[in-house]
């Protein structure tokens, strides 16, 4: 479907108002990611945002589908009218061609943009981030978890656990830098270990997002961050471990930090980079300490909740890898340090709280 085939669909549905496009107050930008993304502006009334399933891609439908079932699940219940607040707005979605619609969220912009414009990472922005995941994960562990449907949230932990067993046969489908990097996986005896471990010990406490990253969380500007912000994206959203989305966003800090970097890291103070490390660990502290609050989590078990989140980060951060050299010739030197950096937790989680998030030393006494 091209951009004059969407906006014909919009009217047909009555999504969109002829008399918008006639007076030139339609525009629409066109954008990929697992799926075709549209967002259809408007100057004077509320936009689109639609995904359509890329035609090779046969599993987009199906994420496409759970997006929408969690969209309807969340607006028809009363009970969970916290997280539906936080969600864009449902208009649509059409099973025969695979296309969901909901509103756009304007005037506003994600983390990413935020921290670009901003040169930094705020420590209030992080505070927000961290009270609006916990109040997200307690209201979906009491009200959504025991009557999340079976069939669509299957709470199957996340596939980058399960990489390095992948046989060798199907590296064939790999781009030459993912096929680098399961290599890489493979010769970490160690590594697979501590995949094995955070698999077998996945947890289906809350219905999890499954893709908590600065790309998906959105602030509407001009007004407070806590009480502006949204998250998008949804098709990832299954029965699983807490854990995991604090891990998300503890990787999306680390993953910004090395993206920077220009020389190895340890090799100087700063190790190069635009964003010290130093000035991104309050943050990170920041959001932590905002989300152990707002869920009441005792000493003991923040301590524990958080060592777990590390170590998730460090698996998190193996499926950034993936994605951003979906289509490479060959691992980039920030792909290396970014394994590098995984390995590093992963082995030693405790340490990686301490060295790399800014943790006190004595976090998990």
């Amino acid at each position: 479907m091209n951009k004059n085939d969407l906006v014909h669909y919009l009217i047909e549905r009555g999504l969109l108002d002829r008399r918008a496009v006639v007076d030139g107050d339609v525009m629409v930008v066109e954008g990929a990611r697992r799926h075709h993304n549209y967002s259809v502006i408007r100057r004077q009334g509320t936009g689109l945002f639609v995904k359509q399933m890329q035609p090779d891609q046969a599993m987009s439908a199906q994420t496409l589908q759970k997006e929408a079932a969690c969209y309807v699940m969340m607006e028809s219940d009363p009970a969970v009218a916290e997280i539906h607040a936080l969600m864009p707005r449902f208009r649509a979605y059409d099973p025969d061609r695979h296309i969901l619609v909901m509103d756009l969220i304007g005037g506003g912009e994600n983390l990413s943009e935020l921290h670009r414009r901003l040169n930094g990472f705020p420590t209030d922005v992080a505070t927000s981030v961290g009270a609006l995941l916990a109040r997200y994960h307690e209201v979906s562990s009491r009200e959504l978890l025991p009557r999340a449907n079976a069939a669509i949230y299957q709470g199957q932990p996340p596939w980058i656990l399960s990489f390095h067993l992948m046989p060798h046969g199907s590296m064939q489908g790999l781009s030459a830098a993912n096929g680098q990097f399961m290599s890489i996986l493979q010769s970490y005896p160690d590594f697979g270990q501590a995949l094995d471990r955070i698999r077998n010990s996945w947890r289906r406490n809350v219905l999890v997002h499954g893709d908590m990253k600065f790309d998906n969380v959105v602030v509407r500007a001009a007004q407070t961050a806590e009480q502006t912000m949204h998250v998008v994206d949804w098709e990832l959203a299954d029965v699983g471990d807490s854990a995991w989305d604090v891990a998300s966003i503890l990787q999306a800090y680390l993953t910004w930090w090395i993206s920077t970097l220009q020389r190895v890291p340890g090799s100087e103070p700063d190790d190069g980079a635009q964003y010290p490390l130093e000035s991104i660990q309050p943050a990170i502290r920041a959001f932590w300490e905002s989300y152990a609050s707002a869920r009441m989590l005792s000493a003991r078990d923040a301590d524990a909740e958080l060592e777990r989140a590390v170590s998730y980060a460090g698996a998190r951060m193996l499926q950034t890898v993936y994605e951003s050299m979906a289509w490479a010739p060959a691992l980039t030197q920030h792909a290396v340090w970014q394994v590098q950096a995984c390995i590093n937790i992963l082995k030693a989680p405790r340490a990686a709280a301490t060295d790399l998030l800014g943790f006190p030393a004595g976090v998990y006494a």
